[in-house]
């Protein structure tokens, strides 16, 4: 179309041209041959006709490219809209995916996935607040993890949201055990460690065996989390000089800081019991 439109300029640019000499000639011969006057002033009238066909189409050339591009601005716009709402829907999935497998490994768990949509300024532990309540189900004490493992337990709720403590949390207290060396302990969190995405496994033996790089997860002794949910790895093995006890520190595999979604736990084997260690 571009080209098109060049060459119809060319055209133009030609005719007119033409049309200067033939006017000159025109004049020049004016007193002389009436026949070759009249035969000027006819093929003049004949290249206006053919400039002015020309310039109509040079506006129409004009007003078609303009419609194309704006017809193209538009399907471009809508390609960038379809991919953002492609990359969200991967997103879901992936995550959805994740807590199939979960569902799959254990099929007790009633997993309901939600969105936060708060964060609690006021709170020094990173606790916020899920678009998902009692109409689903949702229970005070339930707990909530990612794909990734348990980031938290349900605090408070309402008929479509519900609050969440974090493992970061001093108010956490979740039995759990190292994977590796059978040790047992109580998550809880505190102040200190809370900003560096840390929380800390307390009560454990004197004479316990947990070293760098263990995986430690749920007890399942309280009845409140399910047994072998991730907590995290241990980071390091502490000695308290207040109480001259020993503890461990743990990273969540989960950054509880910036958690964007989560899914709560409604219902599993064993939910309300007590279970022998």
């Amino acid at each position: 179309m571009k080209n098109k439109f060049l060459h119809n300029n060319k055209n133009l640019k030609i005719l007119v041209i033409t049309l200067v000499i033939l006017v000159v000639m025109g004049v020049f011969s004016l007193g002389e041959n009436s026949i070759i006057t009249s035969a000027v002033n006819g093929f003049t009238r004949g290249l206006f006709q053919v400039s002015a066909s020309v310039s109509s189409s040079d506006t129409a050339n004009v007003d078609d490219l303009k419609a194309e591009n704006e017809k193209l601005r538009q399907e471009n716009a809508q390609l960038r809209e379809q991919l953002v709402d492609y990359y969200d829907i991967k997103a879901e999935n992936d995550r959805l995916w994740k807590y199939y497998d979960i569902k799959k490994q254990n099929p007790s768990y009633n997993i309901c996935p939600a969105t936060v949509i708060k964060r609690d300024t006021n709170d020094d532990f990173y606790s916020f607040t899920l678009d998902i309540g009692s109409a689903k189900s949702v229970k005070i004490n339930d707990p909530v993890i990612t794909k990734n493992g348990l980031v938290g337990w349900v605090c408070s709720v309402d008929v479509s949201t519900c609050k969440v403590k974090t493992v970061l949390s001093p108010d956490t207290k979740a039995g759990a055990v190292d994977k590796q060396s059978g040790d047992n302990g109580i998550i809880s969190g505190n102040a200190v460690l809370c900003d560096k995405n840390q929380t800390q496994l307390t009560k454990i033996a004197e004479n316990n065996k947990i070293k760098e790089g263990d995986i430690v997860v749920t007890s399942g002794t309280g009845g409140v989390y399910p047994k072998n949910l991730i907590i995290g790895k241990v980071k390091e093995l502490k000695f308290n000089s207040y109480d001259t006890t020993r503890y461990a520190l743990i990273e969540p595999y989960e950054d509880i800081r910036t958690v964007t979604a989560a899914a709560v736990i409604t219902a599993f084997d064993g939910k309300g019991e007590v279970a022998d260690k």
